[in-house]
């Protein structure tokens, strides 16, 4: 009877331990799950951000020939560019990126593909947001209008900015221009500023070039071409 007894007290003992420990593991071990990034074997040759830097540079350079003065009488170019690739190559590339899981390339080129949505709907003539402006103080009030979302969009350049301290430096230096040239067009929309409209084209212009030059580092590879750009 001792033995059977001591027995039955050391069954219920360890029954009561397997109901207390693994509760805590458990939930760690889910909660680690929930942080790792799964990429599928067949998206781990994936690079979508020569797509993205690409829409950047190209909607860049049109958007600051117009911005500089180089173009005044073409709008609708600048809006065919900024749906046709700006906004759409970024948006493509953000979503790319979020399945790969690098959720700071997605959140920068979604957002920045939110701005080319934003400024081709603004300027299409059918979404109506020009005839209730123009009816409401003319260009002044589109101006004011512009230059407040690129003041908004250039506090978000400014947090991505201080997010890359210890990326490349040709990040940076593209986060740095996509900076300036929100901060100067948003100054010079709210302030009616032709010189500072003008200083965000040149900008734009050398944030094109910045934008190219990446794209052109990441798709550069002995398997296409004997040219071969440093990545700084």
């Amino acid at each position: 009877m001792t033995s059977t007894t001591s027995t039955v007290e050391q069954k219920a003992d360890i029954q009561h331990r397997e109901i207390e420990m693994p509760a805590v593991d458990v939930i760690a071990h889910n909660a680690a799950q929930m942080h790792v990034n799964t990429v599928p074997n067949h998206l781990t040759k994936l690079q979508p951000a020569p797509i993205g830097f690409g829409a950047f540079a190209l909607c860049s350079f049109v958007l600051g020939m117009y911005n500089s003065g180089l173009i005044v009488n073409l709008p609708q170019v600048a809006v065919g560019v900024a749906f046709g690739y700006g906004a759409m190559g970024q948006f493509v590339c953000g979503i790319c990126e979020l399945v790969l899981g690098n959720m700071f390339a997605a959140t920068t080129m979604l957002t920045f593909s939110g701005f080319f949505f934003t400024f081709g709907i603004m300027m299409i003539p059918s979404s109506g947001f020009l005839e209730v402006a123009m009816a409401n103080g003319g260009e002044h009030t589109v101006h004011l209008c512009m230059g407040l979302v690129q003041v908004g969009f250039a506090i978000a350049a400014f947090f991505f900015l201080l997010g890359t301290l210890r990326q490349p430096i040709l990040i940076r230096l593209v986060l740095l221009q996509v900076f300036l040239a929100f901060l100067f067009g948003g100054i010079g929309g709210l302030a009616s500023s032709n010189s500072f409209n003008i200083a965000s084209g040149w900008v734009s212009f050398t944030l094109a070039l910045t934008a190219w030059y990446i794209m052109c580092a990441l798709l550069y590879t002995p398997d296409h071409t004997m040219i071969k750009l440093p990545f700084f």
